[in-house]
């Protein structure tokens, strides 16, 4: 009997695997089984909106940042919102040798380089190298992709403003997105009780070799809101920072999460035997 017991929970740990999202499209995001790296802990300094539609009138909120590497793919998804006025919503990545753990003004974001008004924004034990920039405002949304070493940019996707959300399975250069824009519930702008409620927002499906050019071990993420023109941080930070307006990106110095790649399932599969090998041996 304990071989046999001992011998399913090698096949589990062999066989095992997250979930990961089916369909790219921002929705249903806490049943879709990626594990949980942030939560936010500040009640949105950028307003709350619940109106429950694509242009979140009256606010901007990041509720958790769920990630996992899954062999050559990242998938990344943030519950939340971005307000339709044109703030900024950043996701950085380190995810090679290189890149500024202070951000320079020498970059570019694919849009009108507000990314150079986050100069001197820092990131504590990070050096970030590549990254995506969200908008959305009256007749426009845009996701654009940049690369903070050869300073350049490209659009992964773009449309006409809120009435063209919610958006699934779309992109370009390994990136797939999805979004919908019409979160209503997480924290508000006076308390983060119902952080855990959000359930649509971001999702993205990154090829790791198109978008950063290796198949690094582990990649360090940071996600933050900023108003349209880069210069005013909100509190809006995943991981967060405890309250308060961030301000000046100058003034700050950000932390970040870690997805890895996962043991081989070759390593999986020897401690697996080996505890059945040990069963055995118990009992004679």
């Amino acid at each position: 009997m304990t071989k046999t017991l001992l011998t399913a929970a090698a096949a589990a740990l062999i066989t095992t695997g997250s979930l990961t999202a089916a369909t790219i499209d921002g929705q249903n995001i806490l049943s879709e089984g990626l594990p949980l790296l942030a939560e936010q802990d500040s009640p949105t300094g950028f307003g709350d909106s619940t109106a429950g539609t694509q242009d979140s009138p009256g606010g901007s909120e990041l509720n958790r940042l769920y990630a996992e590497i899954d062999g050559n793919t990242l998938t990344l998804a943030i519950t939340g919102n971005l307000e339709g006025n044109f703030n900024k919503m950043f996701i950085f990545f380190d995810a090679v040798a290189g890149g500024e753990t202070a951000l320079l003004s020498d970059n570019v974001d694919g849009g009108f380089n507000e990314i150079n008004n986050l100069a001197g924004l820092q990131f504590s034990g990070a050096s970030m190298d590549h990254g995506l920039r969200l908008e959305i405002g009256s007749g426009f949304y845009g996701v654009n992709f940049f690369d903070l070493i050869d300073n350049s940019a490209f659009s992964v996707v773009s449309g006409g403003g809120p009435g063209d959300l919610p958006i699934a399975n779309v992109g370009s250069g390994g990136i797939t997105v999805g979004w919908d824009n019409s979160n209503a519930t997480g924290v508000s702008d006076t308390a983060i009780t119902d952080v855990g409620l959000a359930d649509t927002g971001w999702e993205f499906e990154i090829d790791i070799m198109a978008a950063f050019g290796v198949d690094p071990r582990a990649i360090n993420i940071t996600a933050f809101v900023a108003n349209g023109g880069g210069d005013f941080l909100s509190n809006q930070v995943l991981p967060g920072i405890g309250g308060g307006n961030a301000g000046s990106p100058g003034q700050n110095n950000f932390g970040f999460v870690q997805v890895a790649v996962p043991e081989p399932a070759s390593a999986t599969l020897a401690f697996a035997l080996m505890l059945s090998a040990g069963a055995v041996r118990r009992r004679k």
